[in-house]
Protein backbone atom coordinates (compact mmCIF):
# COMPACT_ATOMS: atom_id res chain seq x y z
CA UNK A 1 0.00 0.00 0.00
CA UNK A 2 1.77 2.94 -1.36
CA UNK A 3 1.42 6.71 1.16
CA UNK A 4 0.98 9.84 -0.75
CA UNK A 5 1.09 13.27 1.41
CA UNK A 6 0.08 16.44 -0.49
CA UNK A 7 0.25 20.24 0.75
CA UNK A 8 -0.16 18.81 4.10
CA UNK A 9 0.04 21.34 7.27
CA UNK A 10 -1.16 21.41 11.31
CA UNK A 11 -0.90 24.13 13.69
CA UNK A 12 -1.09 23.70 17.69
CA UNK A 13 -2.34 26.78 18.54
CA UNK A 14 0.02 29.60 17.55
CA UNK A 15 3.02 26.72 16.45
CA UNK A 16 3.32 25.48 13.25
CA UNK A 17 3.78 22.12 13.72
CA UNK A 18 4.14 20.86 9.81
CA UNK A 19 4.47 23.35 6.59
CA UNK A 20 3.29 22.48 3.29
CA UNK A 21 4.44 18.97 3.41
CA UNK A 22 4.57 16.65 0.26
CA UNK A 23 6.08 13.38 0.08
CA UNK A 24 5.12 9.93 -1.47
CA UNK A 25 5.98 6.62 0.08
CA UNK A 26 6.12 3.15 -2.07
CA UNK A 27 4.38 -0.08 -1.50
CA UNK A 28 6.47 -1.97 1.14
CA UNK A 29 9.34 0.59 1.29
CA UNK A 30 10.67 1.18 5.31
CA UNK A 31 10.92 4.81 5.55
CA UNK A 32 12.10 6.52 8.72
CA UNK A 33 10.72 10.10 9.52
CA UNK A 34 13.89 11.74 11.27
CA UNK A 35 14.92 14.74 13.05
CA UNK A 36 14.95 16.59 16.06
CA UNK A 37 12.30 17.52 19.06
CA UNK A 38 9.87 19.55 17.80
CA UNK A 39 10.38 18.74 13.50
CA UNK A 40 6.73 17.61 13.53
CA UNK A 41 7.90 14.16 12.71
CA UNK A 42 5.59 12.63 15.12
CA UNK A 43 2.21 15.11 13.76
CA UNK A 44 3.02 13.57 10.71
CA UNK A 45 2.92 10.41 11.83
CA UNK A 46 -0.10 10.43 13.77
CA UNK A 47 -1.50 12.45 10.97
CA UNK A 48 -1.01 9.44 8.42
CA UNK A 49 -2.78 7.08 11.35
CA UNK A 50 -5.75 9.37 11.73
CA UNK A 51 -4.95 10.79 15.31
CA UNK A 52 -4.81 13.66 14.07
CA UNK A 53 -6.24 16.13 11.16
CA UNK A 54 -4.63 17.92 8.90
CA UNK A 55 -5.56 21.59 8.69
CA UNK A 56 -5.29 21.50 5.10
CA UNK A 57 -3.91 18.59 2.79
CA UNK A 58 -5.04 15.59 1.53
CA UNK A 59 -3.00 11.62 2.32
CA UNK A 60 -4.29 8.79 0.13
CA UNK A 61 -3.52 5.33 0.82
CA UNK A 62 -2.79 3.79 -2.72
CA UNK A 63 -5.61 5.57 -4.51
CA UNK A 64 -8.13 6.11 -2.21
CA UNK A 65 -8.43 9.45 -0.02
CA UNK A 66 -8.14 8.60 3.37
CA UNK A 67 -8.16 12.20 4.91
CA UNK A 68 -11.40 12.26 6.30
CA UNK A 69 -11.54 8.86 7.20
CA UNK A 70 -11.30 7.37 10.73
CA UNK A 71 -8.88 5.88 12.26
CA UNK A 72 -10.35 2.44 12.85
CA UNK A 73 -11.15 2.50 9.11
CA UNK A 74 -7.46 3.40 7.31
CA UNK A 75 -6.56 -0.27 8.67
CA UNK A 76 -3.07 0.55 10.26
CA UNK A 77 -0.98 -0.76 13.06
CA UNK A 78 0.54 1.79 15.50
CA UNK A 79 3.13 1.06 17.75
CA UNK A 80 3.63 3.97 20.18
CA UNK A 81 6.98 4.31 22.37
CA UNK A 82 5.97 2.84 25.72
CA UNK A 83 4.48 0.22 24.35
CA UNK A 84 0.88 0.65 24.90
CA UNK A 85 0.19 -2.67 26.53
CA UNK A 86 -2.52 -3.57 28.55
CA UNK A 87 -1.18 -4.60 31.76
CA UNK A 88 -4.16 -6.82 33.05
CA UNK A 89 -4.05 -8.87 29.78
CA UNK A 90 -1.04 -11.67 28.96
CA UNK A 91 1.31 -11.45 26.01
CA UNK A 92 -1.22 -13.56 24.18
CA UNK A 93 -4.22 -11.48 25.09
CA UNK A 94 -2.73 -8.37 24.14
CA UNK A 95 -1.34 -9.99 21.12
CA UNK A 96 -5.29 -11.53 20.62
CA UNK A 97 -7.06 -7.83 21.47
CA UNK A 98 -7.21 -6.45 18.01
CA UNK A 99 -8.87 -9.74 15.70
CA UNK A 100 -11.38 -10.12 19.35
CA UNK A 101 -12.80 -6.61 18.92
CA UNK A 102 -13.79 -6.59 15.22
CA UNK A 103 -17.17 -6.78 14.82
CA UNK A 104 -19.12 -9.73 14.82
CA UNK A 105 -19.44 -9.98 10.79
CA UNK A 106 -15.40 -9.78 10.31
CA UNK A 107 -14.08 -11.34 13.48
CA UNK A 108 -12.19 -14.35 13.04
CA UNK A 109 -13.14 -17.70 15.09
CA UNK A 110 -11.67 -18.44 18.24
CA UNK A 111 -9.39 -21.30 16.71
CA UNK A 112 -8.41 -18.64 13.60
CA UNK A 113 -7.43 -16.37 16.31
CA UNK A 114 -5.17 -18.81 18.43
CA UNK A 115 -3.99 -20.18 15.33
CA UNK A 116 -2.73 -16.35 14.20
CA UNK A 117 -1.47 -15.99 17.38
CA UNK A 118 0.79 -18.26 17.89
CA UNK A 119 1.84 -17.56 14.47
CA UNK A 120 2.96 -13.96 15.88
CA UNK A 121 4.65 -15.59 18.63
CA UNK A 122 6.82 -17.52 16.61
CA UNK A 123 7.46 -14.79 14.70
CA UNK A 124 9.24 -12.71 17.77
CA UNK A 125 10.13 -15.31 19.99
CA UNK A 126 8.18 -15.27 22.82
CA UNK A 127 6.22 -18.89 22.59
CA UNK A 128 7.09 -19.83 26.19
CA UNK A 129 6.19 -15.89 27.63
CA UNK A 130 2.79 -16.15 26.08
CA UNK A 131 0.93 -16.18 29.65
CA UNK A 132 3.16 -13.84 31.62
CA UNK A 133 1.88 -10.44 31.67
CA UNK A 134 3.76 -7.09 30.92
CA UNK A 135 4.80 -6.57 34.54
CA UNK A 136 6.94 -9.79 33.89
CA UNK A 137 8.40 -8.64 30.54
CA UNK A 138 11.96 -6.73 29.44
CA UNK A 139 11.44 -3.83 27.68
CA UNK A 140 12.76 -5.38 23.81
CA UNK A 141 9.93 -8.41 25.10
CA UNK A 142 7.24 -5.51 25.38
CA UNK A 143 8.14 -3.82 22.28
CA UNK A 144 8.03 -7.37 20.61
CA UNK A 145 4.41 -7.77 21.84
CA UNK A 146 3.38 -4.33 20.80
CA UNK A 147 4.67 -5.12 17.30
CA UNK A 148 3.19 -8.70 17.27
CA UNK A 149 -0.03 -6.75 18.51
CA UNK A 150 0.14 -4.17 16.01
CA UNK A 151 0.26 -7.18 13.01
CA UNK A 152 -2.03 -9.51 14.42
CA UNK A 153 -4.72 -7.02 12.34
CA UNK A 154 -3.12 -7.58 9.13
CA UNK A 155 -2.26 -3.61 8.67
CA UNK A 156 -1.92 -2.03 5.09
CA UNK A 157 0.49 0.53 6.66
CA UNK A 158 2.49 0.38 10.26
CA UNK A 159 3.61 3.18 11.55
CA UNK A 160 6.07 3.16 14.74
CA UNK A 161 6.79 6.21 17.13
CA UNK A 162 10.21 6.39 17.79
CA UNK A 163 9.62 2.60 18.67
CA UNK A 164 12.82 1.96 20.47
CA UNK A 165 13.52 4.76 22.27
CA UNK A 166 13.07 3.31 25.30
CA UNK A 167 15.36 0.68 25.60
CA UNK A 168 18.82 0.46 25.90
CA UNK A 169 21.71 0.69 23.18
CA UNK A 170 22.49 -2.96 23.06
CA UNK A 171 18.55 -3.76 23.09
CA UNK A 172 18.21 -1.45 20.64
CA UNK A 173 21.19 -2.82 18.39
CA UNK A 174 19.00 -6.03 18.40
CA UNK A 175 15.67 -4.93 17.63
CA UNK A 176 16.59 -2.67 14.75
CA UNK A 177 18.36 -5.59 13.43
CA UNK A 178 15.21 -7.82 14.09
CA UNK A 179 12.77 -5.22 12.95
CA UNK A 180 14.37 -4.99 9.04
CA UNK A 181 14.23 -8.84 8.87
CA UNK A 182 10.21 -8.58 9.99
CA UNK A 183 10.31 -6.04 7.57
CA UNK A 184 11.63 -7.85 4.86
CA UNK A 185 9.34 -11.13 5.66
CA UNK A 186 5.96 -9.04 5.58
CA UNK A 187 6.74 -6.11 2.63
CA UNK A 188 4.24 -4.02 4.73
CA UNK A 189 4.26 -0.52 4.28
CA UNK A 190 6.08 1.11 6.77
CA UNK A 191 6.53 4.15 8.95
CA UNK A 192 8.83 4.93 11.42
CA UNK A 193 9.50 8.11 13.68
CA UNK A 194 13.21 8.72 15.66
CA UNK A 195 15.79 10.90 16.32
CA UNK A 196 18.01 8.13 16.24
CA UNK A 197 20.65 9.38 12.96
CA UNK A 198 22.40 5.97 13.68
CA UNK A 199 18.56 4.15 13.78
CA UNK A 200 17.38 5.65 10.80
CA UNK A 201 20.58 4.79 9.04
CA UNK A 202 20.67 1.43 9.91
CA UNK A 203 17.32 0.22 9.10
CA UNK A 204 15.50 2.59 6.48
CA UNK A 205 15.12 2.01 2.89
CA UNK A 206 14.40 5.92 3.24
CA UNK A 207 15.21 8.86 5.26
CA UNK A 208 12.97 11.93 5.59
CA UNK A 209 15.25 14.64 7.07
CA UNK A 210 12.76 17.00 8.94
CA UNK A 211 13.26 20.52 10.79
CA UNK A 212 11.09 23.17 11.87
CA UNK A 213 8.09 21.96 9.92
CA UNK A 214 9.51 21.12 6.99
CA UNK A 215 11.36 18.10 4.71
CA UNK A 216 15.00 19.14 4.48
CA UNK A 217 15.73 16.27 2.46
CA UNK A 218 14.30 12.64 1.42
CA UNK A 219 16.97 10.58 0.06
CA UNK A 220 18.51 6.68 0.52
CA UNK A 221 20.79 5.96 3.71
CA UNK A 222 23.61 6.41 1.57
CA UNK A 223 22.63 10.02 -0.08
CA UNK A 224 21.44 11.78 2.94
CA UNK A 225 24.70 10.93 4.80
CA UNK A 226 27.15 11.40 1.57
CA UNK A 227 25.35 13.93 -0.26
CA UNK A 228 23.71 16.33 2.44
CA UNK A 229 22.04 19.45 0.65
CA UNK A 230 22.13 21.51 3.65
CA UNK A 231 23.91 22.89 6.96
CA UNK A 232 21.54 21.34 9.22
CA UNK A 233 21.29 18.18 7.38
CA UNK A 234 24.80 17.76 7.27
CA UNK A 235 25.30 18.76 11.24
CA UNK A 236 22.32 16.57 12.36
CA UNK A 237 23.72 13.76 10.97
CA UNK A 238 26.61 12.86 12.87
CA UNK A 239 30.17 14.30 14.10
CA UNK A 240 31.05 17.16 11.63
CA UNK A 241 34.38 19.96 11.52
CA UNK A 242 33.85 23.14 10.27
CA UNK A 243 35.60 25.70 8.75
CA UNK A 244 34.71 28.69 8.27
CA UNK A 245 36.27 31.03 5.75
CA UNK A 246 35.91 33.15 2.48
CA UNK A 247 35.13 32.15 -1.24
CA UNK A 248 37.27 33.24 -3.91
CA UNK A 249 37.00 31.78 -7.51
CA UNK A 250 36.67 27.95 -6.49
CA UNK A 251 38.56 28.29 -3.14
CA UNK A 252 38.34 28.54 0.64
CA UNK A 253 40.52 31.08 1.86
CA UNK A 254 41.23 30.34 6.27
CA UNK A 255 43.67 32.14 7.33
CA UNK A 256 46.70 31.11 5.55
CA UNK A 257 45.28 27.58 4.15
CA UNK A 258 43.48 27.87 1.67
CA UNK A 259 40.77 24.37 0.53
CA UNK A 260 40.15 23.91 -3.56
CA UNK A 261 36.06 23.73 -4.02
CA UNK A 262 35.68 24.18 -7.24
CA UNK A 263 31.83 23.76 -7.45
CA UNK A 264 32.43 27.03 -6.75
CA UNK A 265 34.66 28.53 -8.95
CA UNK A 266 31.72 31.61 -9.48
CA UNK A 267 31.84 32.49 -6.28
CA UNK A 268 33.73 35.77 -5.00
CA UNK A 269 33.78 37.44 -1.26
CA UNK A 270 31.54 34.82 0.09
CA UNK A 271 31.57 34.01 3.41
CA UNK A 272 31.29 30.46 3.49
CA UNK A 273 31.29 27.81 5.79
CA UNK A 274 33.41 23.86 4.92
CA UNK A 275 32.14 20.58 6.47
CA UNK A 276 33.98 17.65 6.78
CA UNK A 277 33.43 14.64 8.73
CA UNK A 278 36.04 13.15 11.34
CA UNK A 279 36.34 10.15 9.03
CA UNK A 280 37.52 12.30 6.44
CA UNK A 281 40.31 14.32 7.86
CA UNK A 282 43.59 12.63 6.65
CA UNK A 283 46.66 13.50 9.70
CA UNK A 284 50.33 13.34 8.51
CA UNK A 285 53.53 14.38 10.27
CA UNK A 286 54.53 16.31 7.47
CA UNK A 287 53.34 19.51 6.02
CA UNK A 288 50.91 18.81 3.10
CA UNK A 289 50.91 22.54 1.61
CA UNK A 290 48.76 25.16 1.72
CA UNK A 291 45.35 22.83 1.94
CA UNK A 292 46.75 21.77 5.67
CA UNK A 293 46.36 22.90 8.78
CA UNK A 294 48.83 22.78 11.93
CA UNK A 295 47.35 21.63 15.16
CA UNK A 296 48.32 19.34 18.02
CA UNK A 297 46.76 16.34 19.28
CA UNK A 298 45.06 16.58 22.68
CA UNK A 299 42.98 13.80 23.16
CA UNK A 300 43.14 9.87 22.30
CA UNK A 301 40.63 7.15 22.18
CA UNK A 302 40.64 4.33 21.16
CA UNK A 303 37.00 2.49 20.68
CA UNK A 304 37.34 -1.30 18.93
CA UNK A 305 38.94 -1.01 15.25
CA UNK A 306 38.78 3.12 15.50
CA UNK A 307 40.88 5.75 16.99
CA UNK A 308 39.21 9.03 17.83
CA UNK A 309 41.65 11.98 18.11
CA UNK A 310 40.95 15.51 19.52
CA UNK A 311 43.55 18.16 17.77
CA UNK A 312 43.77 21.63 19.25
CA UNK A 313 44.15 24.18 15.69
CA UNK A 314 47.46 26.13 16.55
CA UNK A 315 45.76 29.16 14.70
CA UNK A 316 43.23 29.42 16.95
CA UNK A 317 40.97 28.34 19.91
CA UNK A 318 39.46 25.51 17.97
CA UNK A 319 39.26 21.98 18.07
CA UNK A 320 38.73 19.27 15.05
CA UNK A 321 37.81 15.51 15.75
CA UNK A 322 39.43 13.18 13.45
CA UNK A 323 38.87 9.40 13.45
CA UNK A 324 41.90 6.79 12.20
CA UNK A 325 41.97 2.92 11.70
CA UNK A 326 43.93 1.79 14.41
CA UNK A 327 46.61 0.37 11.68
CA UNK A 328 47.07 3.92 10.39
CA UNK A 329 47.49 5.46 14.04
CA UNK A 330 50.19 3.09 14.97
CA UNK A 331 52.14 3.98 11.49
CA UNK A 332 51.49 7.27 12.76
CA UNK A 333 53.08 6.56 16.10
CA UNK A 334 50.81 9.47 17.36
CA UNK A 335 50.74 10.67 21.25
CA UNK A 336 49.22 13.40 23.21
CA UNK A 337 50.81 16.67 22.52
CA UNK A 338 52.71 15.82 19.38
CA UNK A 339 52.27 18.20 16.30
CA UNK A 340 50.38 16.93 13.49
CA UNK A 341 49.36 18.56 9.99
CA UNK A 342 45.40 17.92 9.21
CA UNK A 343 44.27 17.74 5.53
CA UNK A 344 40.06 17.63 5.04
CA UNK A 345 39.41 15.22 2.11
CA UNK A 346 35.49 15.41 0.83
CA UNK A 347 35.15 19.15 1.88
CA UNK A 348 31.60 20.48 1.22
CA UNK A 349 31.04 24.17 1.20
CA UNK A 350 27.82 25.62 2.49
CA UNK A 351 27.33 29.94 2.11
CA UNK A 352 25.50 30.23 5.53
CA UNK A 353 23.40 33.19 4.02
CA UNK A 354 21.68 30.97 1.45
CA UNK A 355 19.90 28.78 3.67
CA UNK A 356 18.99 31.81 6.45
CA UNK A 357 15.14 32.71 6.65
Amino acid sequence: MSILIKNVSKTFGSFQALKDINLEINTGELVALLGPSGSGKTSLLRIIAGLESADQGVIYFGENNITEISTKERNVGFVFQHYALFRHMTVFDNIAYGLKVRPRKTRPTKQEIEKKVNELLRLVKLEELKNRYPSQLSGGQKQRVALARALAVEPKVLLLDEPFGALDAKVRKDLRRWLRRLHDEFHITSVFVTHDQEEALDVADRIVVMNEGRIEQIGSPEEVYEHPNSPFVYDFLGNVNLFYGRLENGKLHQGESIFSVPEWKEENNKQAVGYVRPHDIQISKENQGEDSIMATVSHIHIVGPIVHLELKRQDSDEFLEAELPKDTFRSLSLQIKDQVYVKPNQLKVFIPEDYSI
